[in-house]
């Protein structure tokens, strides 16, 4: 059985977010001052890393395919449809003011899960602007927000698996 886009969204950025956060906690652990330059945690730790980033490129599609423009080729009422299936799974938020949108996201369930009500805060307070601008849509926000945290956790644990390599390497940290 084939699961629906709509759902493979939260299921791919739920489960690169729990596995970017171990490969840090394991980069962490591993560049410790008590952790041997042999210890078996960094393969673990890279690993962790390329399974998350690979989850996180997944979730980028799917939000493509989800929230970017419509083919040419789609039928009259695609959009409709696309824009009632994004509000029935709650990929899209319904708020237009700043207050609003702080209110709906700090009860996502979803996004609890990633990020804490100061953050949510803060992310709405830096891009609140930016996202109305332009072509973007302040519908979209909530999945930018995640999609940004994500991407913030892949170059983190790029960082320290560079810093990790120089130590599996014997080089000074």
């Amino acid at each position: 059985m084939q699961v629906q886009i709509e759902r493979e969204i939260y299921i791919r950025s739920s489960r690169s977010y729990s596995v970017l956060t171990e490969a840090i906690r394991g980069f962490r652990k591993y560049l410790q001052d008590v952790t041997t330059a042999t210890d078996p945690e960094y393969y673990r730790a890279r690993n962790f890393l390329r399974e998350g980033k690979a989850f996180y490129d997944q979730t980028i599609q799917d939000a493509k395919k989800l929230l970017g423009p419509i083919p040419i080729y789609a039928a009259k009422d695609f959009e409709g449809w696309r824009s009632q299936v994004l509000v029935e799974n709650k990929i899209v938020v319904t708020g237009e003011t700043l207050e609003e949108l702080r209110a709906e996201l700090t009860v996502d369930d979803f996004v609890k899960t990633m990020m804490s009500a100061e953050e949510i805060e803060a992310y709405l307070r830096a891009y609140y602007d930016t996202q109305k601008s332009g072509k973007r849509k302040l519908a979209n926000i909530k999945i930018r927000m995640i999609l940004d945290k994500l991407a913030s956790l892949v170059a983190e644990g790029q960082e320290l698996q560079k810093t990790a390599q120089r130590k599996q390497q014997g080089l000074p940290i």
